[in-house]
C-alpha cells in the first residue's frame, strides 16, 4: 500500500510516466520510452484510496482538493486501480459512471488516468464526456457544453485598446457566429481605467445587440474588483496554478483570497496551460500533467464554494514556448490530456489551440492541428480572433474565418440561443449561414450605433461603418476581408500571416543595436546572462534570468564605487525581440530620464544593458544595485507585426525599507507597461503611465498587483 511517505517516490513516477514533453525534464521527467512505459505500469497498479492519502504538495492548494471531494464516493471506489477505472472509462458504460462518481475523482487521481491513455483513448474519454452549462433560456436545442454544441470565445485584442478596432473586432466575430461563449479582451494597458473603459465597451456591445452571451476582460482578480466598484463587471477572470506559492505569485492571493474575489462576481471565467508553474519556479516537484489537473481541481472547488454559479475554463495549450514543449504533436497530446481531465473534474472546458512564434510551428500546420483537435478532443469552444495571430499578444490561434470550418467538420452548432439572434440582427444570412463580410459587419455597426441612441439614417451610418474598416485596414488591421471558397482565407490575408510568421522568426535572432543604446545612454554598462547563446536562450528560460559571474561581478564592483544609491535604476534588455528597443528606445527613454528628474526622482547615472535577458535577469540586477525602484525595457515576444516594448516597473523594498530583491521574486510583485509603440501605446501615454507607478510605488512603497487598488484613486 502507497504510504505518506511514499510521496516523493510516487512525483517521480508520475513524472516518469508523461508522454515526452521539454517542461518535465527540469522534475524528473524522461525521454526514455522504456522507463516511461515501466511508470505507466506502476501508475495502473496503484489503487484510488492510495493516491488519494498523498501529499504531493503541502499548500493550501492541496488542502482544498482534498476538502473538494466527496468522501462517499472515494470510499465507494477506492478499491479500484487505475487500471480499472481506465476500462471502465474506455468502455460503454463511461458517460453514466462519470455521472456518478467524478465528484470523488481527486485531482491526482485523474491525471494519473490520462497518463496511462493512449491518445486514441483519450480522445474516446472525450467525446463520451460533455458539461452543459445551466441555460434557463436556452431557445433550442444547443447549449453551451452540451454535445451538439461547438462554440468559441471572441479575443478582441487591441495593441493601443482602440475603441474601434476592439469594436469591429467583435462586430465581424460575430458575422462569423463567433462569441457565442463569452467575448473576452485581454487588455494591453492592465490600469483600472483602462479595465473599466472596456468593461463598459463590451457591455454596451452585449446590451445594445441582446447578445445571448458573456463578457470579460482579462485582468486579475484584484483589479477587476476595483473595477467592479465603479461599473458593471459581469465575469470574473484569473489565470490558475496547481500550487499556492504559483498562484500567489500571479494574483499575490493563495486560495481563500481567490475564493472571496470570486464570490463577488456573477460569471467566472479560468484559464489555465501545462507549464507555467514550471517556467516560474513554482512546480514544487510536479509534473504538468498533475499540476494541471491540480487547477481544474481548483476551479472545482470555487465553484462549490460559488454555490455553482456560471463558470469555464480556458486551456490555453502552448501559448508559453519551446521550454514547454515544442512539437504539433506535443500540443495535440496536451489538448487531450487537458481536455479529458477538465472534463473528468465535471468542467465545461475549451481550448485556445495555439503556438508562440518562437514555437516554431507553422500558421499551416496549427490550422491542421486545430482541425484534428477539434475532431478528437471535443472541446466546448475554441479562441476566435481577426487573423490567425493575435494582434496585441503575438500568437498564432483560431481565426473566425476557422470556425464555420471547424463546426461543419464536427457537424455542430454554436448555442441556439446565438444562432437565433445572429440571424435576427443580420449576422447570418436568412438560412442562418455565417457570413463573414464587411458589408454585414458594417450593418451591425449601424444597428450597434442605432441602440445607442445615434439618429442618423441607417444607410448613413452603414457607410460609415464601411469608412471606418477601411481606416484600420490601413493601420494593419485584419478587418473587412472576408472570405474564399468555403471560408477560406483570402491570398491577402493569407500572405500577411506569412509575413508576420517571417517577421517574428527573425526578429528572435536580432541583437541590440550599440548606435541605439549610445544615443539613449550617457553612461551604460554591458552585461550578459549565462544563455551560452540564442538558441540556449530561447529553449531554456531560465539561462536568461541570471547575469553570469563575470557580469554580477561587475554589478558588484559599481555597486561599491557609487556614493549614493540611486532611487531608480533603468535596465534595458533584448528580451524575444530586440528590434523592440532598437526602434522604440530613443523615444522614450531620454524624455523618461528627464521627466524623472523632473520629479525628483533620483536616477541612475549608468544603465544596465543585458544581452539575453529575461525579465528575472532586471530583478537580479537590482538585487545586486539594490535600488528602490527598476524600470526594465525589454523586448516584447514578436508576432504582431509590429516591434513592441515593454516596461516592468518593481518596487525593490518593503514598507519597513528593509531591501527585498531576488532574482525568484514574483511577477505579481510588479507592474507592466506593455505595448509601447506608435500603433500600440503611444509613448506619451507610455511616459505618463510610468511616472505615475513611479510615484505611487515610491508614496505607497509597493509595485504589482499590491499597487493596484491605490492605482485606482490616482487614475480615475
Amino acid at each position: 500500500m502507497v504510504n505518506q511517505m511514499d510521496s516523493e517516490a510516487v512525483k517521480l513516477i508520475f513524472a516518469r510516466a508523461n508522454e515526452f514533453k521539454e517542461g518535465d525534464l527540469l522534475v524528473g521527467g524522461t525521454g526514455d520510452d522504456v522507463i516511461r512505459k515501466d511508470a505507466k505500469t506502476e501508475i495502473a497498479a496503484m489503487k484510488i484510496g492510495d493516491i488519494a492519502k498523498l501529499i504531493f504538495v503541502e499548500d493550501a492548494v492541496s488542502e482544498v482538493l482534498s476538502r473538494s471531494i466527496n468522501r462517499q464516493l472515494l470510499n465507494e471506489m477506492s478499491y479500484l486501480t487505475i487500471g480499472d477505472v481506465k476500462a471502465i472509462l474506455t468502455g460503454t458504460a463511461c458517460s453514466t459512471w462519470v455521472s456518478r462518481y467524478s465528484d470523488g475523482l481527486q485531482s491526482e487521481v485523474i491525471a494519473a488516468l490520462v497518463k496511462t491513455m493512449s491518445n486514441d483513448e483519450l480522445s474516446q474519454v472525450s467525446r463520451s464526456i460533455f458539461n452543459a452549462l445551466p441555460d434557463n433560456t436556452p431557445l433550442g436545442p444547443v447549449v453551451v457544453g452540451s454535445a451538439q454544441h461547438f462554440g468559441s470565445r471572441i479575443q478582441p485584442n487591441s495593441p493601443g485598446d482602440s475603441e474601434d478596432e476592439i469594436l469591429f473586432s467583435v462586430l465581424e466575430g460575430l458575422t462569423y457566429g463567433c462569441g457565442d461563449v463569452i467575448i473576452g479582451l485581454n487588455p494591453a494597458s492592465d490600469d483600472i481605467e483602462t479595465i473599466v473603459r472596456t468593461e463598459r465597451l463590451l457591455q454596451s456591445i452585449v446590451e445594445r445587440l441582446h447578445l445571448p452571451t458573456r463578457y470579460c476582460v482579462l485582468s486579475d482578480m484584484v483589479k477587476q474588483s476595483a473595477a467592479h466598484a465603479l461599473t458593471k463587471v459581469d465575469v470574473g477572470f484569473q489565470s490558475l496554478a496547481g500550487t499556492s506559492k504559483a498562484l500567489v505569485g500571479m494574483l499575490g492571493l493563495d486560495v481563500e483570497g481567490l475564493v472571496e474575489l470570486s464570490k463577488g462576481f456573477n460569471g467566472l471565467y479560468f484559464e489555465t496551460g501545462q507549464g507555467s508553474e514550471v517556467t516560474n519556479r513554482s512546480a514544487e516537484g510536479v509534473d504538468m500533467v498533475t499540476l494541471e489537473s491540480r487547477c481544474y481541481g481548483l476551479a472545482r472547488y470555487v465553484r462549490q464554494q460559488c454555490h455553482g454559479k456560471w463558470m469555464i475554463v480556458n486551456d490555453v495549450a502552448g501559448f508559453i514556448g519551446p521550454e514547454v514543449f515544442r512539437t504539433g504533436r506535443q500540443l495535440m497530446r496536451a489538448c487531450l490530456e487537458d481536455t479529458v481531465m477538465a472534463k473528468l473534474h465535471g468542467i465545461t472546458m475549451g481550448l485556445d489551440v495555439c503556438s508562440t512564434f518562437h514555437m516554431g510551428i507553422a500558421p499551416s500546420e496549427l490550422q491542421i492541428l486545430a482541425k484534428r483537435i477539434v475532431s478528437v478532443a471535443a472541446p466546448s469552444y475554441l479562441m476566435a480572433v481577426a487573423g490567425n495571430a493575435d494582434p496585441m499578444l503575438g500568437y498564432l490561434t483560431t481565426s473566425y474565418r476557422n470556425h464555420p470550418r471547424l463546426r461543419a467538420v464536427v457537424n455542430k452548432n454554436i448555442s441556439s440561443a446565438m444562432q437565433n439572434r445572429l440571424t435576427a440582427i443580420g449576422a447570418f444570412d436568412a438560412e442562418g449561414r455565417a457570413t463573414g463580410t464587411a458589408e454585414r459587419t458594417a450593418a451591425l455597426y449601424a444597428r450597434y450605433m442605432k441602440e445607442g441612441g445615434d439618429t442618423r439614417y441607417v444607410d448613413e451610418l452603414t457607410a460609415e461603418g464601411l469608412k471606418k474598416i477601411t481606416t484600420l485596414q490601413e493601420k494593419g488591421c485584419d478587418l473587412g476581408y472576408g472570405s474564399g471558397p468555403v471560408y477560406s482565407e483570402p491570398l491577402s490575408v493569407s500572405t500577411r500571416l506569412e509575413s508576420l510568421y517571417r517577421h517574428a522568426r527573425r526578429a528572435l535572432y536580432t541583437t541590440l543595436d550599440s548606435a541605439v543604446i549610445r544615443d539613449c545612454c550617457p553612461h551604460y554598462i554591458n552585461v550578459v546572462t549565462n544563455s551560452a547563446d540564442r538558441e540556449d536562450y530561447l529553449a531554456h528560460p531560465a539561462s536568461g534570468e541570471l547575469l553570469n559571474v563575470t557580469s554580477s561581478t561587475a554589478l558588484m564592483r559599481l555597486s561599491t564605487e557609487r556614493t549614493v544609491t540611486p532611487l531608480v535604476q533603468i535596465v534595458i534588455s533584448d528580451g524575444l525581440n530586440a528590434d523592440a528597443v532598437n526602434e522604440n528606445l530613443r523615444s522614450i527613454l531620454p524624455r523618461l530620464r528627464r521627466s524623472l528628474q523632473e520629479g525628483g526622482f533620483h536616477t541612475a547615472d549608468i544603465d544596465v544593458v543585458i544581452k539575453n535577458g529575461r525579465v528575472r535577469a532586471g530583478y537580479h540586477a537590482a538585487q545586486i544595485l539594490a535600488p528602490a525602484v527598476l524600470v526594465h525595457f525589454i523586448g516584447e515576444r514578436p508576432g504582431t507585426g509590429l516591434n513592441q516594448l515593454s516596461a516592468y516597473l518593481t518596487y525593490g523594498k518593503d514598507v519597513a525599507g528593509n531591501v527585498r530583491w531576488n532574482s525568484d521574486m514574483d511577477h505579481s510583485m510588479t507592474t507592466a507597461i506593455c505595448s509601447i509603440h506608435p500603433r500600440g501605446k503611444t509613448v506619451e501615454a507610455a511616459i505618463d503611465d510610468i511616472l505615475i507607478c513611479v510615484k505611487r510605488m515610491v508614496e505607497q512603497r509597493c509595485s504589482g498587483v499590491a499597487l493596484g487598488n491605490e492605482t485606482l484613486h490616482y487614475q480615475l
